[in-house]
């Protein structure tokens, strides 16, 4: 039931009227129709004088109190599965001290810990443990985490306690701390880039939120471009018949993850143009070494359009943004970037200057002339 059910059914039976119940609370009688049809609700400073009012605790007149007496640790133990780590605080109090209960009793339970560490951090957070000194939430925190970190198994419970530890001392001003143990987070869930990200968000830092989750976006990206390569490197090495064709399967993979996937707005900085179009001279090659040479010209042209836009963001940076990848190009880095790309085009040229095929000659004449290109 609602609060507003609550008082109504507990006026009812304790026979007063509602003039009655705002009389002895010392607030109008429509502040109390108000409450009773859920239009409206006490204020805090209301809460403690009208459960008096009414001889009920404030557990009860929230509803909580039948929860707590006849479903106890059990039940919290069900609904933190379905509960996320920051929680509505409505009923922290009552709920940590049932699992420090609990935990007491059974100080190896690593399910017990984590709950006790979530509520905690919780009310940490909201800032509602002010009577404890900060060394004493601290070794609080570290008391379950210990437990946590020793006896559960399951690689997903492990991970989230990371994170709700970092983010427990975070909030104690404990940012050295917080770093190491997101440190210690299994990558496969994510760097300690983007966990500092998640709880900078927490904190409504949001311009510090999105520095780091750009970060982190750039090191995945990079890694994850540098294994597609790897793994068509690896089977040309393997094998000396098929093993190009098989190759160039994977970089076109490879391509599309930075067409599609690494871009993001009509930008990308210098080490994302430096690995795209590296990649495209280096397909220019390969396509004319296997005979293809309708993909070498198409990979060639995205080369050489790509160069003329990277020129014109170089005269009109103003214009070019990026979503997820940092906007900070030093400007000598933006130059060496067009150096480089400059000898890419120069290198796919003298490889597409080498096709003998009189048709596909013309072809490449054309192409050549369209980017005033020698």
């Amino acid at each position: 039931m609602s609060i507003g059910q609550n008082i109504k059914k507990y006026r009812k039976e304790k026979g007063y009227t509602q003039r009655e119940l705002a009389d002895l609370i010392g607030v109008s009688v429509q502040s109390v129709s108000k409450w009773e049809t859920d239009t409206g609700a006490p204020d805090i400073s209301q809460v403690v004088p009208l459960a008096s009012a009414l001889e009920i605790s404030t557990d009860a007149l929230f509803a909580y109190e039948h929860h707590i007496k006849h479903n106890g640790y059990e039940s919290l133990r069900k609904d933190y599965s379905r509960q996320d780590v920051f929680r509505d605080q409505t009923y922290t109090f009552q709920e940590y001290e049932i699992l420090c209960n609990y935990f007491s009793a059974h100080p190896q339970n690593s399910e017990a810990a984590s709950m006790c560490l979530k509520c905690l951090v919780d009310m940490i957070v909201a800032r509602k443990m002010q009577d404890k000194g900060k060394s004493e939430l601290i070794a609080e925190c570290e008391k379950y985490a210990n437990c946590i970190f020793k006896y559960e198994s399951d690689a997903d419970t492990v991970f989230m306690n990371h994170f709700v530890l970092a983010r427990g001392y975070s909030a104690l001003g404990e940012i050295a701390k917080a770093k190491e143990i997101l440190g210690k987070i299994p990558v496969t869930f994510g760097d300690r880039l983007y966990w500092e990200a998640e709880i900078a968000q927490a904190n409504k830092e949001y311009d510090e939120a999105m520095l780091k989750c750009r970060s982190s976006f750039a090191l995945k990206a990079r890694y994850i471009s540098r294994c597609i390569r790897m793994a068509g490197e690896i089977h040309q090495a393997q094998d000396a018949e098929h093993g190009l064709e098989l190759r160039m399967e994977y970089e076109e993979y490879m391509l599309r993850l930075l067409n599609a996937f690494l871009s993001g707005g009509n930008y990308l900085p210098c080490r994302q143009i430096f690995q795209k179009y590296v990649l495209l001279c280096g397909m220019v090659q390969k396509y004319i070494k296997l005979g293809k040479l309708d993909l070498a010209l198409e990979r060639a042209e995205m080369l050489f359009e790509g160069r003329k836009n990277f020129h014109n963001f170089l005269q009109q940076p103003q214009d070019t943004y990026s979503l997820l990848f940092e906007n900070n190009d030093s400007a000598e880095y933006q130059a060496q970037t067009k150096k480089r790309l400059d000898s890419y085009v120069r290198s796919a040229v003298e490889h597409l200057k080498t096709v003998s095929d009189s048709t596909y000659a013309l072809r490449i004449k054309v192409l050549l002339d369209k980017y005033d290109l020698k």
